[in-house]
């Protein structure tokens, strides 16, 4: 290993690159004049076995699990905006609820926020957190004042959902309802179709009670949460998990990593190859940018290499 230079040039490049990302570099990249310009500071690196290879450079399983505030959004028990409806049957000719052998429907109407409904002939009762049974049950002692006969059932055509919502790099943006218990983080990002690309391409931010949680792809896979009414969800491209190619290949481009840690012949195949009219294969550059920053050299020509 030997500390080297390179141009400033080539430095203006590698100063916008992420730590992860790398440039290959063959032929038309730097040349001994260029790294000895003593402008900018790299250490060179000449691979000749896995021992000079990096590790560590690409590693995942980033995040924090947020802490449960609300609990869990979903229940049958009634909550305010819910849409009840009330069927009373009764066969006695003297009940105020007779209506010639069909049952007697009042509703459907909306809770309001106190939980209170008014029935006629028998007065105000509390739905709000009770079981539709309950609420059955209530109403069916309350009115055995009036009738003794009379039964009682209560429905719910229609409730406002609760909802978390995903936004971002997903194939279906946008509020999911939490229509059953226990839906997990996992489940949210299901239900919004799932990233645009390969999830290794993208990072996840949970956002609750206005504080942010970070995750990876892997983080976010392998630490599932529960999620909350109100929740928020962004899935963002991961810029860093791109390289650069450029010099005597096919085609030039970025390209977005084709695996999590992807190899060099993994890039050299998103290159679609060496363009063989050009190319030296002992003349691969491969550049690290961080602290320290690190070119690799690879000579394809070698066996051992």
């Amino acid at each position: 290993m030997s500390k080297l230079r390179l141009a400033a040039s080539v430095l203006s490049f590698l100063y916008v690159l992420p730590l992860v990302s790398c440039s290959l570099i063959s032929e038309t990249g730097p040349r001994k004049g260029n790294i000895e310009d003593p402008s900018t500071e790299f250490t060179l690196i000449h691979v000749k076995s896995k021992a000079d290879i990096p590790t560590g450079i690409n590693s995942y399983g980033m995040g924090q699990i947020p802490p449960a505030s609300k609990g869990d959004p979903y229940s049958d028990k009634v909550r305010s905006r819910d849409v009840l409806a009330f069927v009373i049957s009764d066969l006695s000719e003297e009940s105020p609820f007779y209506s010639k052998g069909l049952p007697y429907k009042f509703g459907p109407l909306e809770v309001p926020s106190d939980g209170r409904i008014e029935i006629p002939y028998v007065g105000s009762i509390q739905v709000i957190d009770q079981l539709l049974s309950q609420v059955a049950a209530d109403l069916g002692e309350k009115i055995k004042v009036v009738s003794s006969t009379a039964r009682v059932s209560v429905i719910r055509p229609d409730r406002l959902p609760r909802t978390a919502n995903v936004i971002g790099e997903v194939k279906q943006p946008g509020p999911v309802p939490l229509e059953r218990s226990k839906i997990t983080s996992i489940d949210l990002l299901s239900a919004a179709g799932g990233p645009k690309d390969a999830e290794h391409l993208f990072s996840y931010n949970l956002r609750r009670n206005g504080k942010d949680y970070a995750f990876d792809y892997l983080g976010f896979r392998h630490k599932p949460f529960m999620i909350e009414e109100g929740d928020l969800l962004t899935v963002i491209s991961e810029t860093s998990n791109r390289f650069h190619l450029m010099g005597a290949i096919n085609k030039p481009l970025t390209v977005p990593f084709p695996v999590p840690s992807p190899t060099l012949a993994d890039a050299l195949g998103a290159a679609t190859g060496l363009d063989e009219r050009r190319s030296d294969p002992s003349g691969i550059f491969v550049f690290h940018k961080g602290n320290p920053d690190y070119v690799y050299t690879f000579d394809l020509k070698d066996p051992t290499t």
